[in-house]
């Protein structure tokens, strides 16, 4: 499932609101645009309208890859830092998420990241190895 919607986000330069589309889980098959956009640095971002200063939006994002069978949810570091996380995550790192997103099993292995830059190397590293794993069997 791939879940968006648009906020509103007062831009930190100039005060002007902004409506902004942000995406709280982007599954690869179902939204492979997403995943392309992702890829570019083009997910949970913003220009101004007014002043053109470029934001990031920075919220946590699942991503679900159901062909090569990962998923990695991004966190924004602030929430390590002021205990958020464990809204989340419990102590010893599983991932709780039920109440984030209900209709998703996050029964299985899900890796944090903590950096969007982090992310998209996550995911193009599986992506490599998804790729080597299809080569190998065929």
């Amino acid at each position: 499932m791939t879940m968006k919607r648009d906020i509103e986000v007062d831009c930190p330069n100039c005060g002007t609101s902004n409506l902004v589309l942000v995406w709280d889980t982007i599954n690869a098959q179902v939204s492979p645009e997403a995943k392309t956009g992702l890829l570019r640095g083009e997910v949970n971002v913003f220009r101004c309208r007014l002043c053109e200063e470029m934001i990031t939006v920075d919220k946590p994002l699942l991503y679900n890859d159901m062909e090569n069978k990962f998923m990695v949810w991004y966190f924004p570091f602030a929430w390590v830092e002021n205990g958020r996380i464990f809204d989340a995550v419990t102590p010893d790192g599983h991932t709780k998420g039920t109440e984030y997103f209900p209709e998703i099993d996050l029964s299985g292995r899900i890796h944090h990241v903590f950096d969007m830059d982090e992310l998209v190397r996550h995911i193009r590293f599986r992506d490599v190895l998804g790729e080597e794993m299809r080569h190998a069997a065929g």
